[in-house]
């Protein structure tokens, strides 16, 4: 299982050096904060923030290559919603706030989670979940989601190198446009496949590794550097300028 270890060098700019640590608390607070905050300002905050952090962190190409697939699936959701709307008339008459605001809240946690899977190997993820105390339940399931993504991207330029080497007579874009039912048989259904198989062997991978639903490693020291304690401060600020105009809009 090779590809369950592998540190995405290639699409980080090392520009943060900070621990998996800190990145871990930041995903889990932006994450758990987007989820209180009802408003479309203080959403805002967190997701300019997180958007800055994330493009301090990763590579533009990379960035790109993950809200693409995001704005797919939104898209996909807002066609759904839109053709409901002529069964449910009701649907019709919601603000357009009630279908940003997930969405919203979904970039807050992508941005703060890529820097995170693709700065951290499994070794580093369980040392990390190890160190904050997290319950056994909650650790391998974070694992799972976390290690999914680069792991995901690693099976798509897998993919996509085998259909270019099989069909090299149709190369870019061209093929899923010219050819799309060859596409979705020689590149959708084996991509469909290999997420299968790739959660089974992260979720056996974490397992050999030493760390169940009811392991227990036992107190561990955390250790932030200067840029750790810079970053977690500006993050707090963020969160609490966020916090207060929620407030400010809940009472106004």
């Amino acid at each position: 299982m090779p590809a369950l270890s592998f540190k995405f060098s290639e699409s980080t700019t090392g520009f943060l050096k900070i621990t998996p640590e800190s990145r871990l608390i930041l995903t889990l607070v932006a994450s758990i904060f987007s989820l209180f905050f009802g408003q479309i300002v203080p959403l805002a905050i967190l997701l300019l923030v997180t958007a800055v952090y994330i493009s301090l962190e990763i590579r533009f190409r990379y960035i790109a290559i993950v809200y693409l697939f995001f704005a797919f699936i939104a898209l996909t959701a807002v066609t759904f919603v839109w053709l409901l709307g002529f069964v449910f008339t009701v649907m019709k008459d919601q603000p357009l706030s009630m279908a940003v605001i997930p969405f919203m809240r979904l970039s807050i946690s992508i941005n703060t989670i890529i820097p995170l899977a693709f700065n951290s190997k499994l070794s580093e993820l369980i040392s990390t979940l190890n160190k904050l105390r997290l319950p056994g339940l909650i650790k391998l399931p974070l694992i799972i989601t976390i290690r999914f993504i680069p792991t995901f991207i690693n099976d798509l330029k897998q993919l996509r190198q085998a259909v270019r080497i099989r069909f090299r007579g149709v190369s870019g874009y061209g093929f899923w446009v010219l050819r799309p039912f060859l596409w979705s048989r020689v590149f959708f259904m084996p991509l469909v496949v290999r997420l299968i198989r790739s959660t089974d062997e992260l979720a056996l991978a974490t397992e050999l590794k030493g760390l169940s639903a009811e392991t227990d490693f036992g107190a561990q020291r955390l250790i932030f550097g200067p840029t750790d304690k810079i970053v977690l401060a500006l993050a707090s600020i963020a969160v609490s300028v966020s916090f207060i105009i929620e407030n400010l809009h809940a009472h106004g």
